[in-house]
């Protein structure tokens, strides 16, 4: 696909999680290919059924040592955690190494006003074991990048320094002001030669802060309208959080983001691994079948303890949690194929992996994963694919290596990725023969 003017159109990752699992036995289709039917937990999917890959039965091959540590490591670094001191927690850990998204972000992120971004939604999170935990990204082992969980701070990051072309023609519009730019960045070229060491670093150090500014400036197409600002949405009374309604903004968020091409690449958090986020739309009237629900009211208990309780009406919960997770995924998916781009959607030109750190939480199990591919990055991804169950156990890197090929300039620009580290193995060279199109 091509804009108006015979540009590529540019290609994007979406990173997706939410914790502590799912239910297999709900979540995973009983057939193979197109025709699968939608399980209860993927049902949310129906509007997007067409756009999903269900990936099932790929194994962590980094994994062996700490459940929600390995789940975040294989899927987002393909690479083994480096384990910390956990002074006092259960356990903790810092990622072993770069992750997936800003490899991502070192390709294609460093034309947009954003390299990347990272969002989250329930401010239910562990932050006690590391950095492992606290964040799907990360610049390697020491540089965990933070993630925005408040709309209105991720609006005032995306649009405070918003400045569309303004049509005044007596108002200066964003080129003008980038040429006013050029001529003191020419400037400060001059001044170099003239001056000592020094100086001479401390001008470089200007002149990246005026080309940070320029790029700035021409990054907004005049198309892109500003939107209104968010309200705020914190916790609510009760001390739960309005989820649904926080990820409804976020997406909608990314969809400008992406339509205005101020950012390529975004890991997006809706839960944490081993998070305590409530769901509160799960009262105990939302479990008739389950009388002793109602002298044990869960929808205001952290949803990771609930995970280890192998009783049913627990499981139960854990499975409708799963519902509301896989329903918010299907928001932003929804979103990004609703908005056309050129002769195509946003959500054509993208690549959605979404997952989560365990596949069952009350066992911590590390094979068969819940796992959708959304989208296709410009053709770089098969569609018609539906449900694939990998019959060897294919190794989780292999689903982040296509998505790296997808949506690299040209995909030879990264031939592998992930670490090995005695008998954990992480690295792999094979982009996921049932996603990669080549």
């Amino acid at each position: 696909g091509a804009l108006a003017d015979g540009n590529a159109l540019p290609r994007r990752l979406v990173t997706w999680m939410w914790g502590n699992g799912c239910r297999l036995e709900h979540f995973t289709p009983k057939t193979e290919g197109v025709d699968y039917a939608l399980t209860p937990e993927l049902a949310p999917l129906a509007a997007v059924k067409s756009d999903c890959t269900i990936l099932s039965n790929f194994k962590n091959y980094v994994a062996g040592r700490r459940g929600h540590h390995d789940g975040m490591s294989g899927h987002w670094a393909a690479t083994p955690f480096i384990q910390l001191d956990p002074m006092g927690a259960p356990y903790a850990s810092k990622m072993g190494g770069m992750t997936v998204d800003q490899i991502a972000a070192d390709m294609i992120g460093g034309t947009t006003y954003h390299k990347s971004l990272q969002i989250g939604v329930s401010k239910r999170f562990e932050g006690n074991q590391g950095p492992t935990l606290l964040t799907m990204s990360h610049r390697g082992s020491d540089t965990p990048l933070p993630m925005e969980r408040d709309p209105q701070k991720l609006y005032d990051l995306l649009f405070m320094s918003f400045m569309p072309n303004n049509p005044d023609p007596k108002e200066p519009d964003a080129a003008q002001r980038s040429a006013a730019l050029d001529a003191v960045m020419q400037d400060v070229q001059r001044l170099k030669k003239r001056v000592g060491k020094v100086d001479s670093s401390r001008l470089d150090a200007h002149l990246d802060s005026l080309f940070q500014l320029q790029k700035q400036l021409l990054q907004i197409p005049p198309s892109c309208d500003l939107p209104p600002k968010p309200g705020p949405l914190d916790y609510n009374m009760d001390g739960s959080e309005p989820l649904d309604e926080i990820n409804d903004v976020m997406a909608e968020l990314v969809k400008l983001a992406f339509s205005c091409d101020m950012t390529r690449v975004i890991s997006f958090m809706f839960t944490g691994a081993s998070g305590g986020q409530w769901f509160h739309e799960l009262p105990p009237s939302a479990f008739p079948e389950y009388p002793e629900a109602m002298g044990n009211d869960y929808s205001h208990s952290d949803q990771h303890s609930i995970s280890h309780i192998n009783l049913p009406y627990a499981q139960a919960f854990i499975h409708k949690s799963v519902i509301v997770s896989v329903s918010n995924l299907a928001v932003l998916i929804k979103k990004l194929k609703d908005t056309v781009e050129g002769d195509s959607t946003l959500l054509d030109n993208s690549v959605i992996y979404a997952a989560s750190d365990v596949a069952e939480g009350w066992i911590h199990s590390e094979v068969d994963f819940p796992i959708i591919i959304a989208g296709n990055a410009g053709g770089r991804l098969k569609t018609g694919v539906g449900h694939y169950r990998s019959a060897l156990n294919e190794s989780l890197s292999t689903i982040g290596l296509a998505c790296l090929k997808a949506v690299a300039d040209s995909p030879d620009d990264i031939q592998s990725w992930g670490a090995d580290q005695g008998s954990y193995l992480g690295k792999t060279s094979t982009p996921c023969p049932a996603i990669w199109a080549g």
